[in-house]
């Protein structure tokens, strides 16, 4: 009588299986690095509306965070900028600001440097800011306005400058969209 050889194939099942590995393996890594990004994310601090902040060569406060939908501020010359509606789920701001020079030598000032940080705010920089860039002897403050459009979703908004110092916008300036 004659021998068969019988042949073992292994199940299409473990071979499945083998491939998944290598992708859940990739995934397990990229969870892990991103668990590590957040949870050792540093975020700069930043001072409540309304409070002092310190900048370099002197200190800034917000004074106004108003959206431009509830008083109609325009500024004195017309801005192409502004003269278009808001993008749809967005809101435009008009913020208020005062600086004063503490530095024996002076401040320097751009108002439209500054930026809007915060969760989902994307960093927009002002569509429009008064005055231009200005130096500020020591002991005199200059009101600054600047006009920015945010995200509706957007929160722990904070007003950044070129230079550092980070002011809180609050939340009352949501429109609720």
């Amino acid at each position: 009588m004659g021998t068969v050889a019988v042949r073992t194939l292994r199940p299409a099942t473990a071979t499945r299986r083998y491939l998944m590995v290598i992708p859940l393996g990739l995934l397990c890594l990229l969870a892990i690095g991103l668990g590590y990004s957040l949870t050792t994310a540093k975020t700069a601090p930043s001072v409540q509306l309304g409070a002092p902040a310190e900048i370099p060569g002197g200190i800034a406060m917000i004074t106004g965070v108003v959206p431009l939908e509830v008083d109609g501020w325009q500024p004195p010359s017309p801005v192409a900028a502004l003269q278009q509606d808001a993008q749809d789920g967005a809101h435009r701001v008009r913020v208020e600001v005062q600086f004063t020079s503490l530095d024996p030598a002076g401040t320097r000032l751009d108002p439209a440097r500054f930026i809007v940080d915060g969760l989902g705010s994307g960093q927009p920089v002002p569509l429009w800011s008064s005055p231009d860039a200005a130096f500020v002897q020591e002991g005199e403050s200059v009101r600054a306005t600047m006009v920015f459009e945010l995200p509706d979703k957007a929160v722990a908004l904070v007003l950044e400058g070129p230079d550092g110092g980070r002011l809180s916008l609050g939340k009352e300036h949501h429109s609720g969209g």
